[in-house]
């Protein structure tokens, strides 16, 4: 019983962190400066100055969500490999999938990736191959993890996923 409430403490805290630093780049990103001036479509533009450390924060959110799934599927598969009553099994039974699913949707998302070279608002073509793929593999995941947990929300609020007795 220790054990659980630690581990609930180390998570809180761990996303309490996460949520700071959050709001820590958002203000930095809307609230420092717009100072970066770039010609684009025959008008000047202005971008903010922490474009790129809001964008290198969404990378490792993503990175993190990922990890996160792919080691706790991993550690609770075990968990179940290990015991043996069915009641447990049946509580902590949706982590292989959700371990399946992410694993399923990376893979997707690298095959629908695309290295076409493209341009910046700036006017700078991107032509780095390995750029381009994890940007669109992070974007396709987003969008597919957002519409399950849309779709999973919904179905918990119509009663769907009650524990039954």
């Amino acid at each position: 019983m220790k054990t659980e409430n630690k581990q609930i403490k180390a998570s809180s805290w761990a996303l309490g962190i996460l949520f700071i630093l959050s709001l820590a780049v958002l203000v930095l990103f809307f609230g420092v400066g717009y100072s970066n001036t770039t010609y684009s479509n025959g008008k000047n533009l202005t971008d903010p100055e922490y474009t790129g450390l809001l964008l290198i924060w969404l990378y490792a959110l993503v990175g993190i969500g990922i990890l996160s799934v792919l080691v706790f599927g991993i550690v609770n598969a075990i968990r179940n490999l290990k015991n043996k009553t069915k009641e447990k099994q049946q509580r902590t039974g949706f982590a292989g999938w959700v371990f399946l699913f992410t694993f399923i949707l990376l893979g997707v998302s690298y095959f629908m990736s695309s290295t076409d070279p493209i341009r910046k608002g700036d006017g700078e073509l991107v032509k780095t191959a390995w750029e381009l793929q994890i940007t669109d593999v992070c974007m396709y995941t987003i969008y597919g993890l957002v519409i399950v947990t849309v779709l999973c929300s919904l179905l918990s609020m119509l009663g769907i996923f009650k524990a039954r007795k």
